[in-house]
């Protein structure tokens, strides 16, 4: 896929941020492809993507945004964003696709210009819900 889909933590979880380290476990960094902002993730020979991230100003150790540069169709990637999803008031998003969010609680959360902009968010809950919206949009 040759587009990019963006996390973004909202609310609460955007002010604190979520843990490097925990996000970064999701996936299988290539840690002498990578720098600390940008990850080279590989499953395999033929499904890798790029991972960049933002931290929280005030704590490096703590991300609130990320974005995949061309994601992969391996399920594993996917997984891991769902999960990222599932740590906090956290939405994804893509050229051409809805505003996502694993429980609907995290609407409550969000800016109201982001859902004037892209609609109001669908709730997905398996990896392959949230890769099937990406796929058919």
């Amino acid at each position: 896929m040759s587009f990019e889909i963006f996390l973004k933590c909202c609310g609460e979880t955007e002010r604190l941020g979520l843990p490097r380290s925990a996000l970064r476990s999701l996936f299988p960094v290539i840690e002498d492809e990578s720098e600390a902002d940008f990850w080279r993730v590989r499953y395999d020979s033929e499904n890798q993507c790029a991972i960049g991230v933002s931290g929280v100003p005030s704590n490096g150790k703590m991300l609130n945004s990320l974005y995949v540069d061309r994601p992969c169709g391996d399920l594993r990637l996917w997984e891991g964003l769902l999960s990222i999803l599932r740590m906090g008031s956290v939405v994804i998003f893509w050229p051409g696709g809805p505003l996502v969010v694993a429980d609907g609680a995290v609407v409550a959360d969000l800016p109201r210009d982001i859902i004037e902009s892209l609609g109001e968010p669908k709730v997905v809950n398996s990896a392959e819900a949230l890769l099937r919206f990406v796929q058919e949009s």
